[in-house]
């Protein structure tokens, strides 16, 4: 069975065929359709052209469909009904009532944003529920497959699968615990001499800025230990002398905590930006724009 080729076709014929094949009448389907019976004749003519095909025959004083359509009659209601939704505006997000889960993927550094945002969405959004996945060197493909709602990460080129706006810019910041022998005489030569604490995601996108920075004048961090995490950064700091430097909203809480000091990285790096990612193709859905404006919200409380 041939069908005709898709260019070809008006979706208004097809909703004057739906309702022919319904009433089996031409002129209770103008009086349906609220047109002429004239008008519904001749898109009957033009159906008949279409599909070539007579589709509905007259019997006496009603009219009856061929084989092919009543093919039509039980098809197209489906049919029609699919595009109409297809084409209809996708219903508005009710944070109120919606138990929705969302899923943002992040590095454990920005833990000082998840009480803001955390907030921001129980006091709108009771029902709702909130995943953080790790973060790891495989989340922008996990993003553009959908596994994640949103993603931060440190900023990077968008592509065609991925956008992104930036969250903010953070300095560069060494701490260490109070009273420690490198921050009596701050310099890059005690910057230097002291060994350095390593989070394994302090450099997440495998390029490291800081010892680019450092080697352009003649200075190279000392690795002491390595951590998989940054929740373990600030009692191992506390009772060694041992240094981290890491964007400033890595330890906003954890060093006030612990009683650790920061000072200000004695030589010129440029400010770490993070960016908030979503899937290019699914990410303007009403949902995940409200998701990510109070991730965005959140950070806004961050930004020194």
């Amino acid at each position: 069975m041939s069908a005709p080729p898709l260019s070809k076709i008006d979706l208004n014929l097809l909703v004057v065929l739906d309702v022919l094949l319904r009433e089996k009448s031409v002129g209770r389907a103008a009086g349906r359709l609220n047109l002429t019976s004239s008008a519904v004749s001749h898109a009957l003519k033009r159906l008949r052209r279409l599909f070539d095909n007579e589709l509905l025959v007259r019997d006496g004083r009603r009219m009856v469909p061929t084989a092919r359509g009543q093919i039509l009659a039980e098809t197209l209601p489906l049919l029609l009904a699919q595009v109409e939704h297809t084409l209809a505006e996708p219903e508005p997000f009710d944070p109120a009532t919606s138990t929705r889960k969302f899923c943002l993927a992040a590095p454990d550094f920005i833990s000082p944003l998840l009480p803001h945002l955390l907030k921001l969405i129980a006091s709108e959004a009771p029902g709702v529920n909130v995943e953080i996945a790790a973060f790891s060197p495989t989340c922008a493909l996990e993003m553009q497959q959908g596994r994640y709602d949103a993603l931060i990460a440190p900023s990077f080129k968008q592509t065609d699968d991925l956008r992104g706006v930036e969250l903010g810019s953070w300095q560069w910041v060494t701490f260490g615990r109070k009273d420690h022998p490198a921050f009596s005489n701050w310099s890059l030569e005690n910057w230097a001499a002291f060994p350095h604490l390593l989070v394994s995601a302090s450099s997440p996108t495998g390029r490291n800025p800081i010892d680019l920075a450092a080697s352009k004048l003649g200075a190279t961090r000392n690795i002491g230990a390595v951590l998989p995490q940054f929740s373990m950064a600030a009692p191992v700091l506390s009772a060694t002398d041992l240094l981290l430097t890491v964007p400033s909203i890595a330890m906003r809480d954890a060093a006030a905590a612990y009683g650790l000091v920061q000072r200000d990285l004695p030589f010129e790096i440029a400010p770490f930006k993070l960016s908030l990612f979503h899937n290019a193709t699914s990410g303007d859905e009403p949902e995940l724009r409200w998701f990510r404006s109070h991730v965005s919200n959140a950070a806004s409380n961050l930004i020194e």
